[in-house]
C-alpha cells in the first residue's frame, strides 16, 4: 500500500481528533516501504493505536484489532477504501438511541477505472429482504457492530470469505438489526491489488463454504434464507473462479452435506444463476 495511503489518511485525520471514537491500525507486514509510510501516518495522531505484526490474512489481522479496541460499537474498514466520517459518526448517534446489536448502513461504489460512482439501493421495510440484499455483497465495512455481541466472535484465519462467515456468525446470534441509509463508506473497485483479483486467495472460499453451510439446520427459520444464499454465492465463486482441487472440494462437500437434497438449497441456485445471466 506504500504510495496509496492518502484516503486512509483522511479518514484518520477526521476522526482522530474525535474524543469518542477509539482508532486502531492494524498493519498486516508485508514490506518496509508500506511500514515506513504507515508509521509517518499514525505517529501524527496521538489517539491511534497502532499494531503492527506477520498475520497473513485479514482474518488474522482483525483478530488483533479486536483484542485491544474496547468502545461500546466495533465497525471495520480496509486502508483502501475512503468511509464517510460525518455519515459515520451522525449513524453512531442513531445506533446509540436504537442500540441494536449489528447496524446496516448503506455504501457506494467508486470504479478507479472509469471513475463511475454507484449508491447501493436504499433499505427495504422489511429484514427478511435486507438479509438477502446482505447476502448478495456481504461487505463488512458497512457494518457496525455492538461489543457485546462480538464476544466468542473471531474471524478465520482466512484471506477470503472470512468475513462473510463472521457475519454469518454475527447475524445468526442477533437478537435486533437495524437499517439505516446513511451512506458510510465509499469501495473502491478495479484496482489489481485487491485480493479478489489472488487466485491463490480465492481458494479460501472452500473452507468458507464448509463453515457457512454447516451454520444450516440450526438457525432460526426466517434467517434460512439468508445463509442459504451465502452459501450458494461461496459455492458458485468458487466453481467460477476456483482451481480443479476447490471445485471438486466444492461438489464433495455438497455430496457430503445432504444440500443436494434440500429443495430450497437447489431453488436458491437456480435463482441466483438466472439472476447472473440477466446482469451479464
Amino acid at each position: 500500500m506504500a504510495g496509496r495511503l492518502q484516503k486512509l489518511e483522511k479518514w484518520i485525520c477526521e476522526l482522530a481528533g474525535n474524543s469518542q471514537v477509539e482508532v486502531v491500525v492494524i498493519h498486516d507486514f508485508y514490506d518496509e516501504a508500506t511500514r515506513k509510510e504507515l508509521k509517518a501516518v499514525c505517529e501524527k495522531y496521538k489517539l491511534v493505536n497502532f499494531i503492527e505484526g506477520q498475520y497473513g490474512n485479514p482474518g488474522s489481522a482483525r483478530n488483533a484489532g479486536l483484542e485491544v479496541c474496547s468502545g461500546k460499537w466495533i465497525a471495520f474498514w480496509d486502508c483502501d477504501d475512503e468511509p464517510d466520517t460525518r455519515e459515520f459518526l451522525l449513524l453512531i448517534g442513531e445506533i446509540e438511541r436504537s442500540n441494536p446489536d449489528i447496524c446496516f448502513g448503506r455504501f457506494s461504489t467508486l470504479d478507479e477505472n472509469s471513475g463511475a460512482i454507484t449508491a447501493s439501493n436504499p433499505w427495504s421495510s422489511t429484514q427478511e429482504r435486507n438479509l438477502r440484499v446482505i447476502a448478495h455483497n456481504p461487505g463488512i465495512w458497512r457494518s457496525v457492530f455492538s461489543r457485546e455481541l462480538l464476544q466468542g466472535i473471531s474471524f478465520r484465519p482466512l484471506r477470503m470469505a472470512e468475513d462473510q462467515i463472521f457475519m454469518c456468525e454475527a447475524v445468526v446470534k442477533a437478537s435486533k438489526i437495524n437499517f439505516f441509509n446513511n451512506l458510510i463508506y465509499v469501495y473502491f473497485i478495479g484496482s489489481d491489488h485487491h485480493l479478489t483479483k489472488n487466485t491463490s486467495a480465492l481458494q479460501d472460499l472452500l473452507p468458507a463454504f464448509n463453515q457457512t453451510s454447516g451454520m444450516l439446520g440450526k438457525v432460526k427459520a426466517e434467517l434460512s434464507p439468508f445463509l442459504l444464499l451465502m452459501v450458494v454465492r461461496q459455492f458458485i465463486s468458487g466453481l467460477k473462479f476456483g482451481t480443479m482441487r476447490t471445485r471438486l472440494g466444492l461438489v464433495g462437500s455438497i455430496c457430503r452435506s445432504g444440500l443436494l437434497f434440500r429443495p430450497d438449497f437447489l431453488a436458491t441456485i437456480f435463482t441466483s444463476v438466472s439472476n447472473s445471466r440477466r446482469v451479464e
